[in-house]
């Protein structure tokens, strides 16, 4: 990868993370200035066919997590973040930073969820679940005016993270 496009990446990965983890949003001047960055140097440096790999990287980063934001696992700013790196990592690489993100994510999760104790709540209800089961044959309605709050995961540092492995896992030939 060119540097320059490198260094334009790790800029916007880390302004994301700060802006992130500070403001709880990742917000859209970053996020479309990132994309717009990677489309523009692509098509630059080579043609038609730079600006159709940008553009399939950020169709491939974004379908990476739509489904998740759908749900409401995540915010629209995460899956635009992925989008914008799709841009300058081309829709091959950006799956990459999408898995390893994916791995840090669930260890994040685990971490938030020791650290405010609620390993304890979910065990809890696993163990309602499947007792509700084996006595009722049906799943138990939750209510969900008394669910607890959930713990508030900054996925721009994680996807930063799993972005630069990816990368440095690609610039040593391991991947």
């Amino acid at each position: 990868m060119d540097s320059f496009l490198l260094l334009g990446l790790v800029v916007g990965l880390v302004v994301a993370a700060v802006t992130d983890v500070r403001e709880a949003r990742i917000p859209n001047w970053l996020t479309f200035s990132l994309a717009a960055f990677g489309i523009t140097v692509h098509s630059w440096m080579h043609g038609f066919d730079g600006f159709l790999f940008s553009l399939e990287g950020l169709c491939v980063g974004l379908v990476c997590l739509m489904f998740f934001y759908v749900k409401g696992g995540m915010g629209a700013g995460d899956v635009k973040l992925l989008g914008a790196i799709g841009t300058i990592l081309g829709p091959g690489q950006v799956v990459f930073a999408f898995a390893f993100a994916a791995m840090l994510g669930g260890l994040y999760s685990l971490a938030l969820l020791f650290n405010q104790g609620g390993l304890g709540q979910v065990r809890d209800r696993v163990f309602l679940l499947f007792s509700t089961l084996r006595v009722t044959r049906r799943a138990p309605v939750v209510d969900g005016h008394q669910a607890s709050p959930e713990p508030k995961l900054r996925y721009a540092l994680v996807l930063g993270l799993g972005t630069v492995i990816a990368q440095t896992l690609f610039y040593y030939g391991v991947l």
